[in-house]
């Protein structure tokens, strides 16, 4: 079918296009780039990046660029297929790979005579189990970027890389080959860029697109000079290696662009320049980037986490110096890399041909409205109005133009806005794969609401009851020996974490109920960041006026850290006595809830 659609292409193609001189289309991704690093944004007065502001300069600044996901994988999933990545699957990190049947900006040009190629990170062609939260996975070859529409690639993160031609730029017969170079990693990108250039020098007869994904400034983080030692001595380590990792970048696109005008292609290059998503802040994760002044980072459907860095630039072409201040998304380059190669505009493409809004050949708005969903969040935007739900319960409405931006809840004041946004969003949704809102609440995402004001912790933070144990959507309270749970307005469960007992656990637990029904055991082991929810076991909670004994064997694989039970909507008189935990090894953890314990 992929082989069909690219033949079909070919031959529109060849009848829709110009015979004008195609222009060359250069797509830069830097990794875990916060908002604030930009120098041109005029936030923070320690980053320097003079080859990106003269970019900037040259073209046009995005206020409101956005990226479609909150995390690498689908970040780049999108912008390679200017698609959303949750209509074919790619909606989380454990989500890959790349469909081979999705079309690449890559295989949508070569039909019309360009030369594609690949640099830096890929990260589409990694293969788990799909099971969200599992971090194992594998590498596929049938995966990267030689299958994908790149004639060329250089590709890799970090030290080895799978290349088509070394950097002197001579094939390599054996192609894929494994090269390992110990050098900083930006550099060793950016040569490989350039080596791609210089090969179009040398045959400057088709027009060129090329993909180059900086592994930068995401951890781990390193300090490399001569950028380091220009960083303020007083800040952070963390702060100090990102701005020089950062740099490095910077220096890299000077030297991209000089390329450029020494093979006198600069007025007939465009180039984007993005991040691919916000940064991450939080404690051990934090890769020395800003989002300020955003509220939120990386895996967060705020926009900290999906707005960027967000430059396009083409001298002669667009015009110099813009601020473009309406919303556009990653998914606008393929849609404009499309119209500028002359190849027909597919439905199937989610983004818009920008050129158009930035000349001011069009006076509207690019985008009506823009889309989100990820993990167990979504979110929908309605240039000020955007909507943001976190689970089957929390939803958020911001004007994001207002000093209050994110912080400041206004779904009371606007039920009707938040009432319409909320239709157009299960819409989209239920359009995508698999179909639906989030319909449970990843602790984690929870988490991150709260840490950043989104969600205030008093109001969101679970019931805490005796000895660690913890109710959400409910009260627990203790009364004649025993813990009481009272559901609020959606089903409640117990949870505990700080658990440390290797699987499979045997959980025993004395419980009796005015009416009871069937409950579910979830769990999150060391290796899991998130709960999921093929991990479970089932048991009935007994209606029963006498205690009763369960005992159900959780078949945990790994050491448990933290358990949920989930007993059904409607129960009602839900009471637990005590709760013994037994790990493999035959310890155990145990809680009896006598009022005076």
């Amino acid at each position: 079918m992929k082989t069909l659609l690219l033949a079909l292409t070919v031959l529109a193609g060849s009848a829709f296009a110009s015979e004008q001189t195609k222009p060359n289309i250069l797509l830069i991704y830097s990794d875990d780039h916060g908002w604030a690093d930009l120098g041109a944004q005029g936030v923070d007065k320690d980053i320097r990046t003079p080859n990106l502001d003269a970019l900037a300069g040259d073209g046009v600044r995005f206020a409101r660029g956005y990226v479609s996901a909150p995390q690498c994988v689908p970040s780049r999933a999108g912008v390679i297929t200017g698609r959303y990545q949750q209509k074919f699957g790619v909606e989380d990190n454990g989500k890959g790979p790349l469909p081979l049947e999705e079309l690449t900006i890559a295989e949508r040009l070569k039909p019309a005579g360009y030369v594609t190629g690949q640099v830096g990170k890929w990260h589409l062609s990694l293969v788990g189990d799909k099971k969200q939260g599992d971090k194992s996975s594998r590498v596929s070859k049938e995966h990267m970027p030689g299958k994908q529409g790149f004639d060329e690639y250089w590709c890799g993160e970090i030290r080895q890389f799978v290349a088509s031609h070394d950097l002197q730029g001579q094939p390599f017969p054996d192609a894929p080959h494994l090269v390992k170079d110990e050098r900083f990693r930006v550099d060793v990108q950016t040569e490989a860029a350039l080596s791609f250039l210089d090969r179009r020098a040398a045959d400057p007869g088709k027009p060129w697109f090329l993909y180059l994904a900086w592994f930068a400034p995401h951890v781990p983080l390193e300090s490399p000079e001569p950028w380091f030692s220009k960083t303020p001595e007083n800040l952070p380590l963390e702060r100090r290696q990102a701005l020089a990792m950062i740099a490095a970048m910077d220096d890299g696109l000077g030297r991209i662009r000089a390329k450029l005008k020494e093979m006198g292609v600069e007025k007939n290059t465009l180039i984007f320049f993005i991040g691919d998503n916000g940064a991450p802040l939080h404690k051990g994760a934090w890769d020395g980037s800003l989002n300020l002044p955003l509220i939120g980072e990386k895996g967060m459907l705020s926009d900290g986490g999906t707005r960027t860095p967000f430059v396009a630039a083409w001298p002669g072409t667009l015009p110099a110096g813009k601020v473009f201040d309406q919303p556009v998304i990653n998914l606008d380059v393929a849609a404009t890399a499309v119209a500028l190669a002359g190849v027909p505009s597919d439905d199937k493409l989610d983004g818009v041909n920008l050129l158009p809004f930035l000349k001011g050949e069009k006076s509207t708005a690019p985008h009506e409205t823009l889309y989100w969903r990820w993990r167990s969040q979504a979110a929908v935007l309605e240039f000020p109005w955007k909507l943001i739900r976190l689970g089957p319960t929390e939803r958020f409405l911001f004007d994001v133009t207002t000093p209050d931006g994110e912080t400041k809840n206004l779904i009371a004041e606007h039920p009707e806005i938040a009432e319409r946004l909320e239709a157009k969003l299960k819409t989209w949704s239920d359009t995508l794969k698999p179909p639906g809102l989030p319909t449970e609440t990843v602790e984690a995402d929870q988490s991150f609401f709260e840490d950043h004001g989104v969600l205030p912790k008093d109001a969101a933070a679970p019931t805490a009851g005796p000895q660690g144990w913890m109710v959400r959507n409910g009260e627990l309270t203790t009364n004649n020996g025993a813990l009481q749970i009272v559901a609020g307005d959606d089903a409640p469960f117990l949870t505990r974490n700080k658990l440390d007992l290797p699987g499979p656990v045997t959980a025993t637990l004395r419980l009796r109920a005015t009416h009871g029904g069937k409950t579910t055991f979830t769990w999150r082991t060391d290796q899991q960041d998130n709960f999921v929810s093929d991990r479970s076991a089932a048991f009935n909670w007994p209606t029963s006026s006498e205690w009763q004994e369960i005992k159900v064997v959780l078949p945990v694989e790994g050491n448990l850290i933290h358990l949920r039970i989930m007993p059904p909507k409607g129960t009602t008189g839900l009471e637990v006595q005590s709760i013994e935990l037994q790990g493999k090894d035959g310890k155990a953890q145990s809680w009896r809830f006598d009022a005076n314990r």
